[in-house]
């Protein structure tokens, strides 16, 4: 079978911005490694794929119809996301059509797999079934068979009624997988300000076991179990990504949590086999904020690791509570200051308008942000994405002032903050992370830090185009 992967171009009321600068944590991406691990899966068995990643390439609507013109596939997949379902439907349309009714059309993602029921009224009647959930051997199943509606993990229409076949059990041993089908990609379409470009991801595992209410991925696509891949799976990984792109400046463990407590003997292994076999590469991951072993952390800094994205989310004690994030304060002042000492940066996420945010909260954010020792941060609103705790407690209070999925982003692009408190609007929210966000890297102690200190060239390149950046975003918003 012959198969187009699509992600597709951002429709209009999307702009580049939107790409670079998070104003929503916990946001929906377009990420080609779980894609590319689909396709890979497919390829194995003798499927033909190809992968478009509009979004990253800013490929145009028309240059997509001509590719798909020129392949003939026999089946589109699409990777839609909340704010952009209706212009992801709207590729759907145009490929059913373009393909005379023949070829099959599918959607996939943490939007379709939390509304399967509305994704599927607003394609009928040129979308042909939602994947929910973990979708690789969805796929493989679908591609020997061509059978389309007796598979696990399908919802369709039948005769105007929506129709759910039961879920697909997740795939326990992640190590049958093969390494992503990464020919498909160029890893310099896909630039971050906080990591060396060009980069690519490793995924470890699957699922996250923290309980964070507003944490997308864990509640919608792979479950709140890490399911993780052998330590040697993972460096093989590693040497095949640098054998196949050998400028790569850095490898991003892109997992949920890669350090997760209970699997920390892993980690470790992971790290002493980097040194063991002499893989020299800068390596980054997303890290709970709880690690006080300072042996570890030496270990970590050791194998290649330069940063740790941590979800420090608050400064107030019960607001962390009420995000279910399961850690104190104190444990986090510890741990930044562990990774200081380590010589790891640490790039801090925290979050505006989670359940219980006030101005008095905010405020000690602020302050519990500027007094931990990390080299940059991300301030955000919280945004509350289908299939999560964190949504469906914003609706039930009518906290949602989006009405529609297209109102997730405002009229320039931007993802903007859709939740509004009584006691605490979403215009105070907006301008409370964008004065957090100046007031923090406008300190001059921090300021004369970065200057002064910097731990590389890299990291005084990294520090302009990240301030670069902030003052673009400045002055779209405004503008």
């Amino acid at each position: 079978m012959k198969l187009l992967f699509l992600n597709p171009s951002y429709g209009k009321g999307f702009c580049k911005t939107a790409r670079w600068f998070a104003r929503s944590r916990a946001r929906e991406q377009r990420h080609p490694d779980y894609l590319c691990t689909a396709i890979a899966v497919l390829e194995r068995d003798g499927h033909v794929c190809r992968f478009i990643d509009g979004a990253a390439r800013d490929i145009s609507y028309e240059e997509t119809v001509e590719i798909f013109r020129d392949f003939s596939p026999d089946a589109v997949v699409v990777n839609a996301t909340t704010p952009s379902i209706d212009s992801d439907l709207h590729y759907v349309k145009a490929l059913k059509e373009e393909g005379g009714g023949r070829v099959f059309t599918l959607v996939l993602g943490p939007h379709v797999t939390a509304e399967p029921g509305d994704t599927l009224k607003r394609g009928s009647p040129f979308l042909d079934a939602v994947m929910r959930g973990e979708y690789d051997y969805t796929l493989k199943e679908f591609a020997a068979t061509g059978d389309l509606f007796g598979l696990n993990g399908i919802s369709y229409l039948r005769d105007g009624r929506i129709v759910h076949n039961p879920d697909r059990p997740f795939i326990e041993d992640l190590n049958d997988l093969p390494f992503p089908a990464w020919r498909h990609i160029d890893p310099r379409d896909y630039y971050a300000p906080a990591k060396r470009n060009p980069f690519i991801t490793v995924i470890t595992g699957r699922g996250c076991e923290g309980r964070c209410t507003f944490c997308l991925l864990p509640q919608t696509m792979y479950g709140r179990r890490y399911r993780t891949r052998s330590h040697e799976h993972v460096l093989d990984e590693i040497e095949h990504n640098l054998r196949l792109f050998p400028a790569l400046k850095e490898i991003m463990f892109e997992d949920d949590t890669f350090t997760l407590k209970r699997f920390r003997p892993r980690l470790e292994k992971i790290c002493t086999g980097i040194i063991k076999r002499k893989i020299r590469i800068s390596w980054a991951c997303n890290a709970r904020a709880d690690i006080e072993d300072p042996s570890l952390l030496r270990l970590m800094k050791r194998s290649g690791c330069r940063m740790v994205c941590v979800g420090f989310e608050s400064g107030d004690e019960q607001v962390l509570k009420n995000l279910k994030k399961g850690i104190s304060i104190d444990t986090m002042r510890r741990f930044a200051r562990a990774c200081r000492i380590a010589g790891i940066s640490v790039h801090g996420c925290f979050v505006i308008g989670a359940p219980g945010e006030t101005t008095d909260s905010i405020k000690k954010t602020a302050g519990f942000a500027a007094l931990l020792p990390i080299d940059t941060v991300q301030f955000s609103g919280l945004c509350p994405y289908p299939g999560t705790e964190f949504y469906h407690w914003c609706k039930e209070n009518n906290y949602l002032i989006a009405r529609d999925w297209n109102e997730w982003v405002d009229d320039k692009g931007e993802q903007r903050t859709i939740v509004h408190y009584p006691n605490l609007p979403c215009e105070e929210m907006n301008r409370a992370i964008d004065g957090l966000l100046y007031g923090f890297y406008a300190r001059p102690g921090y300021i004369l830090s970065q200057i002064f200190h910097p731990k590389s060239f890299y990291e005084i390149q990294s520090r302009a185009k990240a301030l670069f950046n902030f003052i673009n975003h400045l002055w779209v918003t405004k503008g």
